[in-house]
């Protein structure tokens, strides 16, 4: 049997921080059992297997909470790995779609009769300066240095040259 003093080092040196006071707390609580010392009734006696079984069960609940944590943690990045598949999905068909674009130019050897407004998706009403802006936002996008397409970007910055 341990006493209450004897059972906080117990937990401390287990890696529980206690001081006499928790002890005596989680005893009242009926976290710990302990049994009232027969000729003073302040002092608790506590058995060893009650002590370790209260142990076993705080590290459980730590480690139970840590358990959740990773799991949400999980979930988060799945969903964020998710979200970020959906975006590189996204950027694939618009290289697809500028690479048909860039055949379709191809097809048409330079012919000048090719619409910017609908290649570049804005409206037939754009004026110059809504389709050099359009025109920047592609290039930016199509720039070598940013692991763009370098023919792609050639021949939409011919275009962008057109129109200026």
């Amino acid at each position: 049997m341990l006493s209450v003093k004897e059972a906080a080092a117990h937990l401390t040196s287990n890696g529980i921080a206690a001081s006499d006071q928790e002890v005596m707390t989680w005893i009242k609580e009926g976290k710990i059992k302990a049994k009232m010392d027969k000729r003073r009734n302040t002092t608790y006696k506590i058995h060893i297997k009650d002590l370790i079984a209260f142990m076993i069960q705080t590290h459980t609940a730590h480690l139970t909470s840590q358990l959740e944590e990773s799991l949400q943690e999980n979930r988060r990045l799945t969903e964020k790995i998710e979200l970020l598949k959906t975006r590189v999905h996204i950027e694939q068909s618009k290289v697809r779609t500028l690479k048909k674009c860039l055949n379709t130019q191809i097809e048409l050897n330079g012919s000048s009769t090719m619409n910017y407004s609908e290649l570049l998706g804005v409206n037939q009403d754009s004026n110059s300066h809504d389709l050099k802006k359009e025109f920047k936002k592609l290039l930016k996008a199509l720039h070598p240095d940013r692991g763009g397409d370098e023919r792609l970007f050639k021949v939409f910055h011919e275009h962008y040259e057109n129109i200026k």
